[in-house]
């Protein structure tokens, strides 16, 4: 890895997408999955000029490399577009409710939300890597500190150090 090599890692992951495969089925899951890689891609033409690395690690999670000074609008957009396309993949009566009924384990209905995407950052504007397994690291717990809010969002580690 070169030492001054600039980048930005955004790790995606979508919320409820387990209850929303387990209420649609394997078909709509998959649609959902390819309307996110979708969006995704688009977005970060747009905003990167073609300037990013794309990548679908397995099952909802996706990777994004953009220069850091794109980060911020790039996480902003994809959250933004994200939750103006998701109504889209749910039956009118899941949409207008708000939520889909799955059963669990005890067969006991519980209700989860709409599809939410969560979004950790990982840059080297403020702090360097010295191998990017570190930078996975970071932006992974920028996304688990990101998926504890309700809704859409996005994180960006700010440490230096």
């Amino acid at each position: 890895m070169e030492r001054d090599q600039a980048f930005a890692l955004l790790y995606a992951d979508l919320d409820h997408f387990k209850a929303y495969n387990d209420h649609y089925g394997f078909m709509r899951g998959d649609q959902a999955i390819q309307t996110t890689a979708s969006l995704i891609e688009e977005v970060a033409r747009e905003i990167t000029d073609g300037d990013a690395f794309i990548g679908h690690v397995g099952g909802d999670d996706f990777v994004l490399i953009v220069p850091p000074e794109k980060a911020t609008d790039t996480a902003e957009a994809i959250v933004a577009r994200f939750d103006q396309e998701v109504p889209s993949l749910y039956d009118p009566d899941d949409r207008d409710r708000g939520y889909v009924e799955v059963a669990n384990r005890r067969g006991e209905l519980q209700r989860f939300p709409l599809l939410s995407i969560s979004i950790g950052v990982a840059s080297t504007e403020k702090r360097s890597y010295a191998h990017y397994a570190e930078a996975v690291a970071i932006a992974t717990e920028m996304k688990a500190y990101t998926k504890a809010t309700a809704g859409s969002s996005w994180a960006i580690d700010r440490r230096t150090t």
